[in-house]
């Protein structure tokens, strides 16, 4: 299973414009170029921080699921903005630091183009218990979309 398309297929990511460019074993990277209708302020960029959020939250799933092979809904995501955001890009950088049975906790960080501390975040995934269909897979080809233990059809 390859998370990096997994979430592309996701249409909020797709809308905000976040990229993930790793995910592999409990680690993820990811990216957006921040645009004006990202941003909090109409006299200039600052980041919305429900931007920063999402990438958060993103980046954050990805890594769950590269380290567990399925989907991993939140559960939970705390985050602490440190600094606003005004610059072109973010980049956002997660670890599995703990991938229990039914959860698993993830730390991400979230910086600017000038690897600027923007936010750090604490967030909590759903990897385990009941194996039956949920809404996030519901309609979903699971062979297709490389969730069911085999490679992505291609």
């Amino acid at each position: 299973m390859d998370p990096t398309e997994v979430f592309e297929w996701i249409p909020f990511a797709r809308e905000l414009g976040i990229e993930i460019a790793e995910a592999a074993d409990g680690h993820a990277r990811g990216h957006l170029s921040l645009e004006d209708w990202h941003s909090s302020n109409p006299q200039g960029m600052i980041a919305h921080g429900g931007v920063a959020y999402s990438l958060a939250d993103t980046v954050g799933g990805a890594a769950a699921v590269s380290a567990n092979g399925r989907i991993t809904p939140t559960i939970d995501m705390r985050i602490d903005y440190l600094t606003p955001a005004t610059g072109e890009e973010l980049h956002a950088e997660a670890d599995v630091v703990r991938n229990g049975n039914s959860v698993a906790t993830v730390d991400v960080v979230v910086t600017d183009e000038t690897d600027t501390h923007i936010a750090e975040a604490r967030g909590v995934y759903k990897t385990g218990g009941g194996d039956d269909e949920t809404p996030w897979t519901t309609g979903v080809d699971r062979s297709e979309a490389g969730l069911d233990g085999s490679e992505r059809a291609e």
